[in-house]
């Protein structure tokens, strides 16, 4: 390759003692100054990733998928001569300094935002040709001495991206036990894990700061507190990767419920549920690998979906309609915007009435809007809530033609968080 030509500003005097101290020991300051840099670089750049840019691809969205951190897009233009990075063009090649080749996403991961809770729902993307996730919950209690375990593996080689939630239970049962009882249910999640087959994302429990989540009920229960969370995640995330073939799944941080106050304690006197958020994810720095959130509509009024209304005060600084979703991305510590985001639970937060209102549609492009920019955290699924008729429960899909109708205009879209 030819030599090319860089210049330095320094100022007067540096200038003069450089040109002096060159004469005196009688060697040029290109020569100097070219071993100086080359010692500096070392086999910095001698190895880089290559990628082809694809349709809606941005310097900066190279950057945050391959760094990180879309600040290095300017990595990326020095090293390619661009001198316009907003002139870049499908089919262009790059080459990435110090960045290592994206892998492919695993076998029971999907590249689409589309999910749903339950099996039963997942024909309609397999229908769509856009296969995404499929949530399934579990209550699999506290006995240590217990192995039984489920197969997921019909949805991992159906396509499908699959997330299991692990709960001691349901109701009065807690979805987790009692705090005594920590050390009992981290093991039975071990042994659920290593039996089963298909799935490596485990969220553990369900809305902890939630009343009705605690062990005992709502109303003498035990409240988990985000220490107490916190104490039972490391345990479970702990005993789940000792296990063969389990070393580097996926353990994610349980949903918080989003506008509930009921779990109140010292270092949270309101209840707030994004203070909740942060104190738990801050007890858990470097020890968890994805984070689950609810997001729910008030109504299904689509045009509310993008709306900035806030709560009342005391927590008028809280969003109050379906971006809540954002109050809890906002509120991800910086250490922690590496990590897989799942929005696991969302819907109207009414019962699905049997209307095409275009609520679901509108709810996918939402999120994919906020992928869109690279300055964002990309969350990788929303799952609608929920499909299965279960007893007590309102927000069933199944045999609602008209919701369904909702959902499969939505998978027209090509709505991803990997490409």
């Amino acid at each position: 390759m030819p030599d090319r030509k860089i210049e330095i500003t320094v100022d007067e005097q540096v200038a003069r003692r450089l040109a002096a101290r060159a004469a005196f020991v009688r060697e040029s300051l290109d020569e100097r100054g070219r071993k100086e840099l080359v010692d500096w670089l070392g086999k910095w750049g001698l190895e880089f990733a290559v990628h082809v840019v694809k349709p809606k691809e941005s310097l900066a969205s190279i950057a945050r998928d391959y760094y990180g951190d879309v600040n290095k897009s300017s990595v990326i233009a020095a090293f390619n001569d661009i001198e316009n990075p907003s002139l870049i063009h499908i089919g262009q090649v790059l080459r990435l300094p110090e960045a290592k080749a994206r892998e492919p996403i695993r076998k029971g991961e999907s590249p689409y935002l589309f999910g749903i809770h339950d099996r039963g729902g997942e024909s309609l993307m397999a229908a769509a040709g856009r296969r995404g996730w499929v949530l399934c919950t579990e209550a699999i209690g506290a006995n240590r001495n217990d192995w039984s375990s489920k197969s997921y593996a019909d949805l991992a080689d159906g396509g499908y991206g699959v997330i299991v939630r692990l709960n001691n239970g349901y109701g009065h049962g807690g979805t987790l036990p009692n705090s005594s009882r920590y050390a009992d249910f981290a093991l039975r999640c071990g042994n659920f894990v290593e039996r089963s087959s298909g799935c490596h994302i485990w969220v553990i429990a369900n809305e902890p700061n939630v009343a009705v989540e605690r062990p005992g009920g709502p109303e003498n229960g035990e409240h988990i507190t985000p220490a107490k969370y916190a104490q039972a995640f490391l345990a479970c995330r702990k005993a789940i990767r000792s296990r063969a073939g389990h070393e580097n799944d996926q353990v994610v941080m349980a949903a918080v419920g989003p506008w509930n106050i009921q779990t109140i304690y010292p270092e949270n006197p309101g209840g707030d549920w994004i203070v909740y958020f942060r104190q738990v994810l801050d007890r858990l720095q470097g020890q968890v690998d994805g984070i689950a959130i609810h997001t729910y509509g008030r109504d299904g009024n689509p045009a509310a979906i993008s709306s900035e209304a806030r709560m009342a005060p005391p927590y008028h600084h809280r969003r109050s309609m379906f971006r809540t979703y954002q109050d809890f991305m906002e509120a991800i510590p910086a250490g922690a915007r590496h990590l897989p985001v799942y929005l696991t639970e969302t819907n109207e937060n009414i019962a699905w009435q049997d209307v095409n209102r275009g609520w679901i549609r509108e709810a996918y492009a939402e999120i994919n809007r906020w992928n869109s920019d690279p300055g964002n955290q990309k969350i990788r699924a929303m799952i609608l809530y929920r499909w299965e008729r279960h007893a007590g429960d309102i927000w069933y899909i199944s045999g609602k033609n008209q919701v369904i109708a909702d959902f499969r205009a939505a998978l027209q879209h090509d709505h991803r968080w990997y490409r």
